[in-house]
C-alpha cells in the first residue's frame, strides 16, 4: 500500500507521518481535536497528558455508550506515531 507524508502541527510543534491515504484525514482530524483540546488546558506543562487522558476518558465513555466497533479510532496506533515522531 502506498504512503505519504502528512505533516500536522501539534501543541507547536510540527511534525511529519508517514500514512496511507486511508489514515490521512483520520490524522489531520485527530491533530485538530487533540489541538482544540490543548487549548482549553491552562497547565501547559501538564497539557498534553492531560489532554490525553481527557480524549481517552472520552472514548472509553462512547464505548460504554454506543458499542458500534466501526466508529473505534485505533488511539494506540496513533499514539505510538506522534512518540515516535517526538523521540526525534
Amino acid at each position: 500500500m502506498s504512503k505519504e507524508n502528512v505533516s500536522i502541527r501539534i501543541f507547536g510543534r510540527d511534525m511529519t507521518f508517514s500514512v496511507s491515504p486511508k489514515e490521512k484525514n483520520n490524522l489531520i482530524k485527530s491533530a485538530e481535536i487533540l489541538n482544540s483540546e490543548l487549548e482549553n488546558i491552562s497547565d501547559k506543562s501538564n497539557a498534553l497528558v492531560i489532554a490525553g487522558l481527557e480524549l481517552a476518558s472520552r472514548s472509553l465513555n462512547q464505548k460504554e455508550t454506543s458499542p458500534n466497533k466501526n466508529s473505534d479510532v485505533n488511539f494506540s496506533k496513533l499514539i505510538k506515531k506522534i512518540d515516535k515522531v517526538l523521540e526525534k
